[in-house]
């Protein structure tokens, strides 16, 4: 049993209205008289008015409380929910939107609660008592429609399933779970939908139509406490990129202005806090300055509140100020300060020029030992590197042992080299669009004798004329770059323009470097770089909501060739790693943020699902169905519309039968 219009209980003031008219009505004393001609002034000093009396038992009284009882009654719409023990098929859709994670106010226990949890409990015990003859199909809301179960009469399969529900916090499918629904029962005669929701539904002016009888059961508790962080990033500050800045957007749907302590960590380590103070229904944008650079940024709500999935953000660290680079060169001065001035830090290593020179000051006490012989190749650095430049026609000893393996691993650099050497054509640069090439012409610039090489794991991104002299691509999954010229037989270190490309490569092909690969919606597809060794890859939670609920590691989506490059991010909210290994064990991560739909904290907008009901016999194709014309929900609307007419109408009647109560009665 329920009731729809509470509101309609005004019209109850009707039944002590009635009994007061009783109580106040007219009583009159007998009196004889000796002569008819006395009639009026008996009636003027003898007449005796009792406006308070007691309420004797009259049938009129009852008949006029019962009318006025009846009609309060009806005006409060009640209905009696008994669909769920005669219909045959039950499609029951459970509204598993990121903001059914919402968590309610603590019950008599202590406990709190979320809407999901409530729901599955009002699910079960729907199954168990309206639906406990009829078959279950079970849907929820995914990325599309999920069918967890379809036609199912075990009762312990249907609790099962109703137990695994989980939020998902991406873009959810509203509309097209109702359309599956409404699909299911277009052709059951015996079929009803019920849906269980917080009503917080995306607004969408085109209901659905369904055949059968759909009723929709609410979840929502009182509104929850929120605080949330809008928006957070990282940038570079400084001329070198030194230090970073960051910027936050908070907001919170408190009535009152709130307090709300915010901490910044780098790479795991406490940046900084501060307590900010909240206003309802505005925005707060908070800076922070000074910052050193990190891998990645942890923007974290102090404390709790009634929807975790917007209580922390993560950023990436973009800028060059610590990415090592490591030259092998026998001299190039134009090149080391062009790559210090990307801000990017610098090893040098130094071998004998072509004529046999060696400049001993330029080997570090790191990198090699200073009494070995000049033949001696020196050892790798110790350290991970972000970029291998060579410059010129490297020394053989540097393409074995651990050399070898660090050019394997490490995105390459190579500028001139061993090979053909071909005269140059000269014409005119034509630049391809590359990110190498952003914001330079190569106008004017001379380039000397080229080298005839064409690698084949990269495209030509510059040419002279016909002839490329810059090629750029990736080999294994890692960037590779070469300069088929030496900078020494070009002018191109005095150009301008040399700073301005140096930075371009430098920024490309350290790009993947922390892999910031940025923030994507749960559920939304990413492009992954993956490396052409990589045998297995997998998504492993590392911070946030998704390591905190303890969220086991997800293997990667593969194609026909192995892994994909196009993978679906993981649902929950939180930072992950994209790991990859090849053969040899060796992993290569990337970072990647997941993010919830922001909308589903959005709770201002309480419309639940646009649904409509239409005759089972009435043909959908039909400009009434359409747009919904003829709906059960609107024809009850109009139907409702009338009861306050009628109350109106009872109380013009009751009023032009006062003569009936002012006559009185005597005693």
């Amino acid at each position: 049993m329920g009731i729809q219009s509470w509101l309609s209980l005004w019209f109850g003031l009707t039944l002590p209205a009635i009994v007061l008219m009783y109580m106040f009505k007219r009583k009159y004393v007998d009196t004889t008289v000796p002569s008819h001609l006395l009639w009026e002034r008996v009636l003027r000093n003898l007449e005796a008015n009792r406006p308070w009396q007691k309420l004797q038992n009259r049938l009129l009284l009852w008949l006029q409380l019962l009318a006025a009882a009846l009609m309060v009654f009806a005006l409060m719409q009640p209905f009696l929910q008994v669909s769920g023990g005669g219909s045959a098929h039950v499609v029951i859709v459970a509204d598993t939107s990121g903001s059914m994670s919402a968590q309610m106010q603590p019950s008599a226990e202590g406990e709190a609660v979320t809407r999901l949890q409530l729901m599955q409990e009002r699910i079960r015990d729907y199954v168990k008592n309206q639906g406990r003859r009829s078959e279950i199909t079970l849907l929820s809301m995914g990325a599309s429609p999920v069918t967890l179960l379809s036609h199912e009469s075990d009762r312990t399969a249907i609790n099962k399933a109703v137990d695994g529900l989980r939020p998902y916090y991406g873009a959810a499918s509203y509309r097209e779970t109702l359309s599956l629904a409404s699909a299911l029962t277009r052709e059951e005669p015996d079929a009803e939908v019920v849906i269980f929701t917080d009503s917080y539904w995306k607004q969408d002016t085109v209901p659905i139509a369904f055949q059968v009888p759909v009723s929709v059961e609410k979840v929502q508790g009182e509104l929850p406490y929120n605080v949330s962080i809008d928006q957070f990033g990282i940038s570079a500050k400084g001329e070198l990129g030194s230090s970073y800045g960051a910027v936050a957007v908070l907001s919170t749907n408190a009535k009152e202005a709130v307090s709300a302590e915010v901490n910044l960590y780098g790479d795991e380590q406490l940046l900084t806090s501060k307590v900010l103070e909240l206003s309802p229904g505005k925005k707060l944008t908070e800076s922070f300055t000074d910052l050193p650079f990190a891998e990645v940024y942890r923007l974290e709500l102090s404390g709790e509140d009634g929807y975790a999935a917007d209580n922390q953000s993560f950023a990436f660290g973009l800028g060059h100020g610590s990415s090592r680079v490591l030259l092998l060169t026998s001299g190039n001065l134009f090149l080391e300060k062009a790559l210090q001035l990307s801000g990017a830090e610098v090893t040098r290593v130094a071998w004998n020029d072509a004529e046999g020179k060696k400049d001993e000051d330029e080997i570090s006490s790191t990198q090699a030992d200073k009494d070995s012989a000049a033949s001696e190749t020196p050892p790798v650095p110790e350290g991970e590197f972000d970029l291998l430049v060579m410059d010129g026609a490297v020394p053989a000893g540097f393409r074995q042992g651990k050399w070898a393996e660090l050019t394997v691993k490490t995105p390459l650099w190579t500028i001139g080299g061993e090979g053909d050497k071909v005269g140059n054509q000269g014409g005119r640069p034509i630049l391809a669009k590359h990110p190498v090439t952003n914001y330079v012409t190569l106008s004017g610039v001379y380039f000397g004798t080229l080298l005839d090489q064409t690698p084949a794991w990269g495209d030509a991104v510059v040419k002279l004329g016909d002839q490329p002299i810059v090629y750029a691509g990736n080999e294994s999954g890692r960037p590779r770059l070469s300069f088929n010229f030496l900078l020494q037989d070009s002018d191109l270190p005095l150009s301008p323009e040399f700073p301005v490309m140096v930075s371009n490569v430098l920024e490309w092909m350290t790009s993947g470097k922390g892999s910031g690969l940025g923030r994507y919606m749960a559920g939304a597809q990413a492009d992954i770089p993956i490396a052409a060794d990589t045998v297995s890859a997998q998504w492993v939670p590392k911070n946030g909501l998704a390591l905190a609920d303890g969220i086991s590691p997800e293997e990667a989506l593969r194609n026909g060739q192995g892994v994909s490059p196009v993978q679906i991010v993981p649902e929950i909210p939180g930072l992950y790693a994209f790991e990859q290994q090849n053969e040899a064990g060796e992993k290569l991560r990337y970072w990647l943020a997941v993010t919830a739909d922001p909308y589903e904290a959005e709770w201002s907008i309480d419309q639940g699902p646009p649904v409509s009901q239409t005759s089972s016999n009435q043909d959908d194709t039909t400009a009434g169905d359409r747009d919904g014309s003829s709906t059960h929900s609107e024809n009850a609307s109009r139907a409702g519309s009338l009861m306050p007419w009628l109350a109106a109408l009872a109380l013009a009647v009751v009023a032009a039968e006062w003569g009936v109560y002012q006559r009185g009665r005597s005693i």
